[in-house]
C-alpha cells in the first residue's frame, strides 16, 4: 500500500505558497526522483535502501493563516471552466512545487494524470505518487471552511468495483475533467460526502471524493479537473 507523506501547500497565489522552513531539507527534483532505481526511497530526508519503489511527495509549505472572520457558508468550488487554461501542470492549483509534482507524475505515468483547479483558500494536506504495479497517485486538499477532497488515480485499488468505489446510492452521470464519470452519495446525508468515479475496479481508474460540500459542489470540482498529461 502507498505510504502517504504529509505535506501541506497553500493553493492559489497567496503568500502561503512560500515554502516553510521544513522544505529546506535537500531532495532531488521530482523528475530526478521518478527516474531513480526502484530500491530508493524518495520520501523527505536522505535516501536509504528500501525494498519498494520511489515514493514522490509534493512540496511542503504553510497552511493559510486564519483571516479572523467566520468561515464562509458557501463552499468554494472550481474556479471555472478549464477551457483556455495553460497546458500541462501550469493550471494546477497550488505552489510551484505542487505543480512540479503533478508535472513529474504525468511524465512518469502511462495513464492520464489530473489535478484540481480550485478557488483560493485550498491547500494540499497530504500527497504522494509511486510507480510500482502500474503507478498510483493520491493527494488530499483541505478547504477554507474545513472541506476535504481526496483525488486518487491509477492502480489504487485491486478489488472489484463495489470495493473500489463504495456508495450508498448513485446520483447520476458527472464529468471528471474530460472524462465521463458517475456521481454517488457515500451515505444517507450530505455530511457523509460524495464521490465521482471513473473506471472503478480497473486500472487505471480515477476517483474524487469530498466532504463538507453538497453533491453539486463536488460535481463542479470534478468537472473542472485539469488533465496534466499532454
Amino acid at each position: 500500500m502507498l505510504r502517504l507523506a504529509a505535506s501541506v501547500a497553500a493553493c492559489g497565489s497567496s503568500p502561503a505558497d512560500v515554502p516553510a522552513a521544513s522544505a529546506s531539507t535537500a531532495r532531488p527534483t521530482p523528475d530526478a526522483a521518478a527516474s531513480l532505481p526502484p530500491d530508493v526511497d524518495r520520501t523527505p530526508g536522505p535516501a536509504s535502501p528500501r525494498p519498494t519503489d520511489p515514493v514522490v511527495t509534493p512540496g511542503r509549505s504553510a497552511e493559510p493563516e486564519p483571516s479572523g472572520t467566520a468561515a464562509a457558508t458557501a463552499v468554494p468550488t472550481a474556479s471555472g471552466s478549464t477551457a483556455g487554461l495553460p497546458p500541462g501542470a501550469d493550471a494546477c492549483t497550488g505552489s510551484a512545487e505542487n505543480r512540479d509534482f503533478f508535472a513529474a507524475a504525468a511524465e512518469a505515468m502511462s495513464w492520464d494524470v489530473y489535478c484540481p483547479v480550485l478557488a483560493d483558500g485550498w491547500f494540499v494536506e497530504t500527497g504522494a505518487y509511486r510507480l510500482a504495479d502500474g503507478g498510483r497517485l493520491d493527494i488530499t486538499y483541505r478547504g477554507p471552511a474545513g472541506e476535504r477532497l481526496e483525488l486518487r488515480q491509477g492502480a489504487y485499488c485491486a478489488d472489484d468495483a463495489a470495493a473500489c468505489a463504495p456508495r450508498a446510492r448513485e446520483i447520476g452521470p458527472a464529468a471528471f475533467g474530460d472524462r465521463s464519470g458517475l456521481l454517488v452519495a457515500l451515505g444517507g446525508s450530505d455530511a457523509d460526502g460524495f464521490a465521482v468515479y471513473v473506471n472503478a475496479g480497473d486500472a487505471p481508474a480515477w476517483a474524487l471524493t469530498g466532504t463538507g460540500m453538497d453533491a453539486t459542489g463536488l460535481a463542479a470540482i470534478a468537472a473542472a479537473l485539469h488533465r496534466v498529461s499532454e
